[in-house]
């Protein structure tokens, strides 16, 4: 048994030691983080300030150095240095180098004597760089290998003509030399005047920043430093330095035990031979000091605050530990299933009001074992619902396909039932075709509901009278109804108002009463009657379903527009219908009732108001309408149905026109690009290029053959595609259609073009 879990080991220990752990670790944690960030931050700082110092010291050894060349410079343009200057150019070549020296030794020597340096020299070079002679106090440096170091400042100012300064690396030490021009008084150059001074210590101290110390390095080698040591093996530091990026030339080093930052570069103004280079150093020794006081600060007062919160939990540890003990034995007396276990209240806290919870749970919990044990019943039969309703919803989805599918067909049969009884046919041919109109407009009204039923709309109302509303849910119903031997009585009103509802919705509603009737009775008796009432009731309009049926008791009553209420056997309903259709009535304004007792039928009442301010009176009578002629006008017909191209074909040129055809939006292009056609009639859903795509390929290319257009459809079209042909103020004609409709939307495009 691990020793966390062993029994001697009491509830108030398990709580401390881990507080005291997490304060220790806390404490911990925090200065450890505390100070790595302040060390961060203060290093941070430090390389910042050592960069400010870099600024100053290589602007001020710059500055330096162009202060000096402004001061020694003009010493080439003194009359007596330019006297002897030009005795030396116009000597012969000879003579030249022994006439310099013989010359020009005072006037050097009285230049170093002003440099006031003792490693200090002063050379004089040709017009051509040619170095004649030179002076220097300090015998170790050879002249003429400074003059060679000084090669490059030489040249510039022979190139330029004016003075030019620069430090370069001569045995070892790091230079200042400045170079500068003695012209005649025709400006022209008589030779080149160069200067070289040694950067000593004193000038070290000079250069170097305020709390830092500064190290020279000439050719791999410390040529002057400001430490007390010299420190050689920094010289590895500084090449790595070097070699670094610029943007990562620091680091740390401990110099006398003494912390610092340092950064390592090429001296300004640096040419010549070799290289020459810098060192510079900033103490944060102050700043490590502030870390530690800190860390000690913290330190302490992690303690201090550790001992008072081991204090406060141990206090309440102990005023926490009864309470949990009398929670503890209550549990258990539940867990054995005794419920008359309570336990005593001692104070007003959280813990008082965990014990007033447990008490009530103790005397809820039974109650609730048997709710949950009748709710998971419920929701078992729910799922079983829901999976019938969608099994419904998928069947309805697959009838409204195959019905799109039926509308070219119909259009066929109803379109050549109609040319046929045109020609001169016997009167049993004509009444025969007539009958064959009529079935078929039959199917189209079945077809028409069935989409109208099963297609999901958002809600949409418009005008509707509800006696045409009532014969497409019995044109749905109708094959059931006579089947079963049920009769449909229709007493209607003959001028019931139109009015303002979801057309689909209300279908919905009037199609569940009336199949619910016809199960009813289909379960009762062999022979049955349904009659359909509507009557116009002042503001609203009453619709009466009566059937006699076996009718419903009160109790049945009182539930029937429960949701997944039902009396029909498992899997025979949803016990949805009849609540769904009490909702849509109310979101439309009106009521729905129902009559009924045992063995006397039922009866549904529904009322709806009529709109105020909206027309509901007959629709007008269409005036007759000419007969169409077309001689000399060219029709393109497209459909990728080849008998509802042969109908439009046959039907135009019975009146005159001259028809091409297509049996696809490719072929129309190709005819429309070889010939001029007076109107274009399309399929609106074809393969390939559709109807849409090909008014719009038509706009781009023959706009006035776009505004000769009219579009057939099959299907029930979209929202999006009805506003879309009323922008374009097209017309589109919805399958299957009369020939009398058909050529009346001929007429009317032609005669708007």
């Amino acid at each position: 048994m691990p020793f966390w879990n062993h029994p001697k080991l009491q509830f108030h220990a398990k709580i401390l030691v881990p507080v005291v752990a997490a304060l220790a670790l806390f404490m911990i944690a925090t200065s450890w983080l505390l100070r790595s960030r302040m060390q961060h931050q203060f290093h941070h700082e430090a390389i910042e300030s050592l960069m400010v110092a870099e600024d100053a010291f290589t602007n001020l050894l710059s500055a330096n150095a162009h202060g000096m060349m402004l001061q020694f410079a003009p010493a080439a343009s003194e009359p007596v240095f330019r006297s002897v200057a030009k005795i030396i150019a116009s000597a012969q070549a000879a003579d030249v180098k022994r006439i310099s020296r013989q010359t020009m030794t005072d006037p050097l020597t009285n230049i170093v004597s002003r440099l006031g340096q003792e490693s200090a020299l002063a050379l004089f070079s040709g017009p051509d760089g040619q170095y004649l002679c030179g002076v220097n106090h300090n015998s170790t440096l050879n002249r003429a290998d400074f003059h060679r170091a000084a090669d490059a400042s030489i040249k510039a100012v022979i190139e330029e003509g004016t003075p030019n300064v620069c430090t370069v690396q001569f045995q070892g030490r790091v230079f200042i030399v400045i170079s500068a021009p003695s012209l005649d008084l025709n400006n022209e150059l008589l030779g080149v005047l160069t200067m070289g001074m040694a950067v000593g210590e004193s000038t070290l101290s000079q250069l170097k920043p305020s709390n830092s110390d500064l190290v020279f390095v000439a050719n791999d080698q410390i040529a002057g430093s400001t430490l007390s040591d010299g420190k050689t093996d920094l010289l590895d530091r500084y090449k790595e330095l070097l070699a670094a990026d610029p943007s990562h030339r620091t680091a740390e080093v401990s110099l006398q035990d003494e912390p610092f930052v340092m950064t390592a570069g090429q001296l300004p103004l640096f040419s010549g031979e070799g290289s020459a280079g810098y060192l510079l150093f900033s103490s944060y020794a102050a700043v490590q000091q502030q870390i530690q006081v800190t860390q000690r600060i913290l330190f302490l007062g992690g303690i201090f605050g550790m001992l008072i919160g081991t204090v406060v939990v141990a206090l309440l540890v102990r005023r926490v530990t009864q309470p949990l003990r009398d929670l503890r034995d209550s549990a258990e007396a539940v867990g054995r299933g005794d419920f008359s276990k309570r336990i005593e209240i001692r104070s007003n806290d959280e813990l008082g009001e965990l014990g007033a919870v447990f008490n009530q749970m103790t005397d809820n919990l039974q109650k609730s074992t048997a709710q949950l044990e009748k709710t998971v019943s419920m929701l078992r039969d729910t799922q079983a619902k829901l999976l019938h309703s969608e099994k419904l919803s998928a069947v309805g989805q697959f009838v409204a396909g195959v019905a799109h599918e039926l509308n070219n067909p119909l259009t066929a049969l109803i379109g050549f039932s109609e040319l046929l009884q045109m020609d001169n046919v016997d009167d049993d041919t004509r009444e025969s075709l007539q009958r064959i109109c009529v079935s078929a407009e039959r199917c189209h009204k079945i077809v028409q509901s069935l989409l109208s039923f099963a297609r999901q709309r958002p809600p949409e109302r418009k005008l509707t009278n509800l006696n045409q509303l009532l014969d497409a849910v019995i044109e749905i119903l109708i094959y059931e109804l006579r089947t079963n031997n049920i009769k449909v009585n229709r007493s209607y009103e003959i001028d019931l108002p139109t009015l303002l509802v979801d057309p689909h919705q209300t279908q919905q509603v009037f199609l569940n009463i009336v199949n619910n009737a016809r199960q009813a009775i289909e379960a009762h008796r062999p022979h049955g009657a349904i009659h359909l009432v509507t009557r116009s009731l002042g503001d609203h309009v009453q619709v009466r379903f009566e059937d006699d049926g076996p009718g419903m008791s009160p109790e049945t009553l009182a539930k029937v527009f429960d949701p997944f209420f039902t009396t029909k056997p498992v899997g025979k309903g949803t016990g949805l219908g009849l609540s769904l259709s009490y909702g849509i009535v109310q979101e439309h304004g009106g009521t729905i009732n129902v009559e009924s007792a045992v063995g006397k039928g039922t009866t549904f009442i529904i009322e709806l108001p009529v709109t105020k301010g909206v027309e509901t009176g007959p629709a007008p009578v269409k005036a007759s309408e000419p007969v169409l002629h077309g001689k000399g006008k060219k029709i393109l017909a497209v459909d990728d149905e080849e008998d509802i191209v042969d109908l439009v074909r046959k039907t135009l040129e019975r009146r005159g026109y001259t028809v091409r055809t297509a049996l696809n939006g490719e072929s129309a292009l190709r005819h429309i690009a070889h010939d001029n056609f007076d109107l274009i009639i399309s399929d609106w859903k074809m393969p390939g290029v559709n109807g849409q795509q090909l008014y719009e390929r038509l706009r781009q290319i023959q706009p006035l053959a776009a505004e000769r257009m009219i579009f057939m459809t099959g299907d029930v079209l979209s929202e999006k595609t009805e506003r879309y042909l009323q922008e374009q103020n097209k017309i589109c004609l919805a399958k299957p259609f009369s020939l009398d409709d058909f050529e009346r939307a001929v007429r009317r495009t032609l005669e708007a073009v």
